[in-house]
């Protein structure tokens, strides 16, 4: 497992760096995918033709899964990658975007690697091994109640799960406040490193949490669904929080 941990590593800096480049000097080309604000690049594209090369140059026999132009299936194994977690983000100036590599076998997390290059964070965990920032451990936050808290969250471009997120986010300001940020990958790793207690979404897709949950769960955050049932990759919907304050979520929502 070190030496794909060693190559995921490599590769979403490498990533990362070419999206600096893009960000700072502003030469990208931006198209509509299914609505206005669902955007994606040429910084997308090339970030994601580096971290398949890179890979499959090392690992031929893994398949990879990423977000441009790509068919979601189930192997037994596979990398997952989303090659600009936050594009919307990073067209319009906003720092708070990443490069995000998960792998997985058998249903499970192995490795995951989150990169943001302009905040200067890498996150990375391997299973079992605990969660790290810039190579320092880091754990979830530990809040006396939900009224204590700090959530995160973000809306799907779907209009029904839309209505989902909105009846949700509408129970959870009864009793405490939440973000958007637009980058479920970061809002994972925040929630392992405590600025975040808790982050729920619906609408997602394999490669933006691949990585995020697996940091998020070694941190030490329960990782399910939003109504508690067992998490599952495939599915798009998740919330990772802190364990003190998982049974107040689950009623409070279930209300």
């Amino acid at each position: 497992m070190d030496d794909i941990f060693g190559v995921m590593m490599e590769t979403a800096m490498k990533s990362g760096e070419l999206l600096k480049k893009y960000f700072y000097n502003r030469d990208f080309e931006v198209d509509q995918k299914t609505i206005s604000y669902d955007l994606v690049t040429n910084a997308d594209r090339e970030s994601q033709e580096l971290i398949i090369s890179s890979l499959s140059s090392k690992f031929p026999h893994i398949p990879i899964l990423g977000e441009e132009g790509m068919e979601i299936k189930k192997y037994e194994r596979a990398f997952f990658v989303d090659p600009l977690d936050g594009t919307l983000n990073f067209v319009h100036g906003i720092s708070m975007f990443c490069v995000s590599i998960g792998y997985w076998e058998d249903g499970n997390p192995k490795v995951g690697v989150v990169y943001a290059p302009i905040l200067g964070e890498l996150f990375f965990a391997k299973e079992g091994e605990g969660a790290y920032l810039n190579g320092k451990r880091i754990h979830t936050s530990s809040p006396k109640s939900l009224k204590d808290a700090l959530l995160v969250t973000g809306w799907p471009y779907d209009k029904e799960k839309l209505k989902k997120a909105i009846k949700t986010a509408n129970k959870i300001l009864d009793f405490t406040e939440f973000r958007a940020f637009g980058s479920a990958a970061l809002e994972l790793c925040y929630v392992a490193m405590g600025i975040f207690d808790g982050y729920w979404e619906y609408g997602l897709y394999p490669w933006d949490l691949a990585a995020g949950v697996l940091i998020a769960k070694e941190g030490g955050a329960i990782v399910r669904k939003p109504d508690g049932e067992e998490f599952d990759l495939f599915e798009g919907e998740v919330l990772a929080i802190s364990p003190h304050i998982y049974d107040e979520f689950l009623r409070v929502i279930k209300e």
